[in-house]
């Protein structure tokens, strides 16, 4: 049974803001539940959060029924990176007139130089339906015929690595202020008012 789980990237951003929610409770020590039951649904929600993209990236990885279309590139639009690499974002009129989805190819820097993808190319390209990530890009017509390019997916991996390692952080910074913050309200309760 094929599912299309795409709403579990909303479950996912939902975990985020709870986990950043959080972890303003923990720095700002606001929450009135303990500072252990804190950090532990901040980790709850960051793990949740990870848990939930990895589980709907690898069922569209897995089950996303496939589609080949072919048709010449137009709607080009081409973004340059800091880090030297290119993505080129476009559409294909298809051989029947219609539009194809939109579609983006992330090209390194190397690639990024020749600039195979141009608009009036004829292209064919393998994608996910649910998602519509393209798999696979051939050039069939055009400056460069036979350049192939091929997606490599993660299933979720980078995001979530992110997400981890944000989350270290955050819960290191939020324990750091907050500790200072205890350390200040405890000297507060500790004068000593004497009455005449």
């Amino acid at each position: 049974m094929r599912l299309n789980l795409f709403w579990l990237r909303y479950i996912s951003y939902a975990f985020v803001f709870g986990a950043v929610f959080f972890y303003f409770a923990i720095r700002l020590n606001r929450l009135y539940i303990s500072r252990a039951r804190k950090v532990l649904l901040y980790v709850a929600c960051i793990v949740m959060a990870c848990v939930t993209w990895y589980l709907r990236e690898s069922n569209v990885q897995q089950h996303s029924p496939r589609r080949l279309v072919m048709g010449t590139v137009v709607d080009l639009r081409t973004s340059q990176r800091r880090s030297g690499s290119v993505r080129d974002t476009f559409r294909l009129r298809l051989d029947s007139g219609a539009m194809s989805p939109e579609f983006s190819v992330r090209l390194s820097a190397a690639g990024a130089a020749s600039q195979p993808i141009r608009a009036g190319d004829y292209v064919g390209v393998l994608y996910r339906t649910w998602d519509n990530v393209l798999l696979t890009l051939d050039e069939l017509q055009g400056q460069n015929v036979g350049w192939h390019y091929s997606h490599s997916d993660d299933a979720g991996a980078s995001y979530t690595a992110a997400l981890a390692l944000a989350g270290l952080v955050g819960l290191i910074s939020a324990a750091v202020a907050s500790r200072g913050q205890v350390a200040r309200e405890r000297e507060r309760g500790t004068v000593v008012k004497l009455s005449e």
